[in-house]
């Protein structure tokens, strides 16, 4: 009578653990998570990887982040990416998109425009990866003040970037210093 295991039933349990230990593993982590925001289709961002770093500030009704240092503006990407596409800007009436798309053709024709950018916030992307960067700046054109957004979008092998505007009002507009606010309340949690 021999109990020597063979080699093929210590190979089939770690073939079979690994995977369970693994499963397991995220399975604790995503019920134990803190911050996170459902999107209500199915995917849902979790940020407490980031959180925990003692970095950044999860928006928790948002898939955003927000660095507690500002992060530098992508001087160098933005003047290699020679063009920048224009977003959509849907909420905005058809007067007013007419007029965010003569804002940003006018000041982007302004030589080194985007020194004046400043960082505002990061968007993670279904992955809970960080996919966006967000910078704004705020310019005056025919008489009226219009906040900037650029769009730093994260691929692996280099960024692209979108713009677009809206009508700035300092009463309502979202700036860094009010979203790092909001998003530090939005949690359950203290971050």
């Amino acid at each position: 009578m021999s109990f020597y295991r063979s080699n093929s039933f210590g190979g089939a349990i770690i073939i079979f653990a690994l995977p369970l230990l693994v499963a397991s593993y995220y399975g604790l982590k995503i019920m134990s998570s803190v911050y996170k925001t459902d999107l209500g289709n199915g995917v849902v961002i979790y940020a407490d990887d980031y959180v925990s770093s003692g970095r950044w500030v999860f928006y928790c009704n948002k898939s955003r982040l927000i660095s507690r240092q500002p992060l530098p503006t992508p001087i160098a990407e933005l003047e290699q990416a020679g063009r920048i596409t224009i977003g959509d800007m849907y909420y905005l009436s058809d007067i007013d998109e007419a007029q965010a798309k003569e804002a940003i053709k006018t000041i982007t024709g302004i030589e080194q425009w985007y020194k004046k950018l400043h960082y505002r916030y990061s968007v993670l992307g279904e992955n809970s990866e960080l996919k966006i960067h967000v910078y704004n700046a705020f310019v005056p054109h025919n008489g009226r003040s219009w906040a900037l957004k650029v769009w730093q979008w994260l691929d692996q092998d280099k960024s692209s970037f979108e713009i677009s505007a809206e009508p700035y009002d300092p009463e309502t507009y979202m700036d860094y210093a009010k979203s790092l606010q909001a998003a530090a309340k939005s949690c359950p949690v203290p971050q």
